[in-house]
């Protein structure tokens, strides 16, 4: 599926930093709720692959795989949902098959077993987002931006605009 944005930051020599959704695009995605780029304050932002040498304010189209957006969706909400059943099942188990129980409250053992489980489900999936790879990546610049110029500072090339004349 390809896109259309605008380079916001050049994040490496092959990766940047694209604005890309308006609010109501993001608002109408099934990952709104947990989706980092939501979250913060680069709403509508997304990291792609830039063979192509775009620039900041560069206008890009981008492209990435829907099978990859589906992916995501299963990994944030199925997996902490089949960790919430395991839990929800083993604190049965352990309260009515091998009677063990937590103080005086009925069924204690299996809503902690759950939220334990729950919190592991979770916290393997924010694991699993730090091997996230760049699904996107920049296919075509539709517009080079005349302002983008490289600027060489003890020998790290930066990015950025040239200062305004007076």
């Amino acid at each position: 599926m390809k896109e259309v944005g605008i380079v916001n930051r050049v994040v490496s020599k092959n990766i940047v930093e694209i604005r890309a959704a308006t609010k109501e695009e993001c608002d109408q995605c099934p990952l709104v709720a947990t989706c980092p780029s939501h979250l913060s304050d680069k709403k509508g932002t997304i990291l792609a692959w830039d063979e192509a040498g775009a620039g900041i304010g560069d206008l890009v189209e981008y492209e990435y795989e829907e099978k990859d957006i589906l992916k995501g969706i299963f990994t944030v909400y199925m997996v902490p949902f089949f960790y919430f059943l395991a839990g929800l099942f083993v604190g049965f188990l352990l309260e009515k098959v091998f009677n063990v129980h937590l103080g005086h409250l009925e069924n204690l053992l299996t809503v902690l077993t759950t939220l334990g489980f729950l919190a592991v489900g979770i916290l393997s999936v924010k694991e699993k987002d730090k091997d996230f790879r760049i699904p996107s990546r920049v296919v075509n610049i539709l517009y080079k931006n005349p302002a983008f110029v490289e600027v060489n500072l003890s020998d790290k090339s930066e990015s950025r605009f040239p200062e305004r004349k007076k």
